[in-house]
């Protein structure tokens, strides 16, 4: 694959702004906390911005993903992604910065992400052969473990040697240099294939144009009734909107954990992620092989499994009395988790791609993201609430049981257990 300029670009565009994005998972909860002295509260709120906006937005940022050229919808997101990161350390230096500003920061870039990852996935089914997607899945989720290692790390150093409000000027770099790259990738055209592009989005465009309003409602629901018609998808959605839940409970609380509770300086915290990625890196190198030799339901639960002995890592942490062993407990729970979503991700990205038609993986991908992501505003405020009102570890424990239960709708459904990603042929991408 990375003989192909158009899969080089594409790849190291998404690698770059993934750096600055994994930096700034670790900069803004720190710039809250030290700056703002935010409360266990405020960074639930702050927590859930991000998938609120998928919540809100989702459905619509599906629909414009897929009307318009791929490659350009994601050179927008990326230029608009970049100016509002840039607003957090302009509004630090004119003493302008506070909870609100951040929450609508976060919140915006968090609905621009969804629009960027929608184009991406459709653009990756129009310019490569399906067959290929278990393997260009892996390269970009190896991307994304990748940016953990370095990211958190990054962003903890960078706090630690400049404040968190500067540490942020890295987010708004790599977003520059992902843009150039993106410019200077494929436009989407299959190779070998008679249709762009382009020329699929046409007759959606006409139909648009003759009937607007009933269309933008018809479009947004589309992806959504059609991913939950699929006896495949469904239960996949399902987990992950469960999983996701207790997932934005546990890390609402986590930043405020480590750092007030066990004591973490910013760049410990950012090692502990770090480890994170090193599980992510790991994983991501075997994510394809782990996807031929083992059965899609049993890897599935597997990757649902060892998340949760990951995250129990944390809280149980608090009860060792060594410093040492209290982080090397915490990385130990980030590597097992990262690990395992790794390959969970890859596998969910191929199974969409492998069962979508090529119109419509835009929307079906932000449906199940509004789904998937929908839940965890209400997870992060429930986090930040138990943390508030009983304790942090309480809350962190609570979440951990909450991840345990996740497997159910994967065990229980006849559908998932009867397929199998490596033999099911792939839809036409037509």
């Amino acid at each position: 694959m990375l003989k192909d300029r158009s899969f080089r670009n594409l790849w190291t565009a998404q690698t770059v702004s993934l750096f600055g994005t994994q930096a700034s998972v670790v900069i803004i909860p720190l710039l809250a906390l030290e700056t703002l002295d935010a409360s266990a509260f405020e960074m639930g709120l702050l927590g859930s911005a991000e998938s609120l906006a998928v919540l809100l937005l989702g459905l619509w940022v599906g629909m414009t993903a897929d009307r318009y050229p791929r490659r350009s919808v994601m050179v927008t997101a990326n230029i608009a992604r970049l100016l509002l990161i840039g607003m957090i350390p302009v509004a630090y230096a004119l003493d302008l910065l506070s909870i609100p500003l951040l929450f609508t920061t976060v919140f915006l870039v968090g609905a621009l992400t969804l629009l960027y990852d929608s184009a991406l996935s459709s653009h990756m089914v129009l310019t490569f052969d399906r067959r290929q997607l278990p393997k260009i899945n892996s390269y970009m989720e190896g991307s994304t473990a990748v940016s953990e290692v370095a990211g958190p790390g990054l962003g903890g150093l960078l706090v630690q040697a400049l404040g968190a409000p500067m540490a942020l000027v890295a987010d708004v770099c790599s977003y520059v240099a992902s843009t150039v790259l993106l410019l200077g990738s494929g436009d989407g055209t299959k190779k070998g294939a008679e249709t762009t592009e382009q020329e699929s989005e046409q007759p959606e465009q006409s139909e648009q144009s003759e009937q607007p309003e009933q269309e933008t409602v018809k479009g947004a629901l589309t992806g959504f009734t059609w991913a939950f018609s699929h006896p495949i998808l469904r239960p996949v959605i399902v987990s992950a909107a469960h999983f996701n839940f207790f997932t934005a409970m546990f890390f609402a609380v986590y930043t405020f954990y480590v750092v007030k509770e066990l004591g973490f300086s910013p760049l410990l915290v950012g090692l502990a992620s770090a480890a994170g990625g090193l599980g992510g890196v790991l994983s991501a190198t075997a994510a394809s092989a782990f996807m031929s030799r083992v059965r899609t339901r049993l890897l599935y639960v597997l990757s649902l499994v060892v998340p949760t002995v990951g995250a129990f890592l944390v809280p149980g942490s608090g009860l060792l009395d060594s410093s040492l062993l209290r982080f090397l407990a915490v990385a130990a729970g980030m590597f097992l988790w990262s690990f395992a979503i790794v390959v969970n991700l890859v596998m969910s990205e191929t199974i969409k791609q492998m069962v979508t038609p090529a119109h419509m993986i835009g929307q079906v991908t932000s449906a199940m993201r509004f789904t998937t992501l929908g839940f965890e505003p209400v997870g992060a405020i429930v986090g930040g609430t138990v943390s508030q009102f009983l304790s942090p570890t309480t809350a962190l424990v609570i979440a951990s049981c909450g991840l345990a239960t996740s497997i159910a709708w994967v065990v229980l459904n006849r559908h998932l257990g009867t397929y199998d990603v490596n033999e099911a042929e792939p839809v036409s991408t037509a």
